[in-house]
């Protein structure tokens, strides 16, 4: 009986420590990954928690000002996953709260990084969506050198990167200026200031859709692992 006893609470136990250590993947970026994010949460299912900790107005700057990524992940979160998406709400010079020159940016952005890895977090990096600003019909770059900034500090701390402002300009041209709009809040394709561009449900599906395939694609081994167990 006591053996029993002794069985079932050691599989009990056992299995509890299986589930507190299952990995979270964590979304840390600006309004538009607060949008997508949630269908992107859609996407994973219930095999991995999604924790969407995105909001409107984020920069490397405002999350400073909060107190780094440690005041936004309390949590243990060892070989949890990540995926920062900012640069979009940086590039404004109109609001000193959430501007960054791009060599302020480019080393907030790292030390974000090292935070993360000082938690033995993996990290993907996003780089920022592309505007859908059109001007005389030609769709206008307005993210400056940030979406390069991304790129860079990807390839210098060895993390990964899913091209957003790649893959979603591709997706915008492919619409028009005329398409586009449906999938955006309100849009004007030539008035709308820089950094103002909010995605309506369809488009937050399609760009949850973009991120998340090119996760998958993502040639990391622990990153794979988390979509085969």
């Amino acid at each position: 009986m006591k053996k029993a006893i002794f069985t079932l609470m050691f599989a009990l136990f056992g299995s509890m420590a299986i589930m507190a250590a299952q990995p979270k993947i964590w979304l840390l970026g600006d309004g538009t990954m607060e949008g997508w994010g949630k269908a992107f949460a859609e996407r994973v299912g219930s095999a991995l928690e999604v924790k969407n900790l995105s909001q409107v107005g984020l920069s490397v700057k405002v999350l400073d000002t909060m107190g780094g990524l440690d005041s936004v992940i309390v949590d243990k979160a060892k070989k949890d996953l990540l995926i920062v998406q900012l640069g979009q709400n940086d590039l404004n010079e109109t609001n000193v709260e959430v501007y960054s020159s791009l060599e302020a940016f480019t080393q907030d952005l790292v030390d974000l990084i090292l935070a993360a890895k000082a938690k033995k977090m993996m990290v993907v990096l996003c780089t920022p969506l592309a505007h859908p600003y059109y001007k005389e019909g030609v769709l206008v770059n307005r993210l400056g050198g940030y979406a390069e900034a991304v790129r860079r500090v990807a390839v210098s701390q060895d993390v990964p990167v899913i091209d957003l402002e790649a893959l979603s300009r591709t997706w915008i041209e492919g619409l028009g200026e005329e398409g586009v709009q449906a999938h955006y809040v309100n849009l004007n394709t030539t008035e709308r200031p820089a950094g103002e561009y909010l995605l309506n449900e369809s488009g937050c599906q399609e760009v949850a859709h973009m991120a998340y395939n090119a996760l998958l694609t993502i040639d990391n081994k622990k990153i794979t692992k988390l979509f085969t167990k």
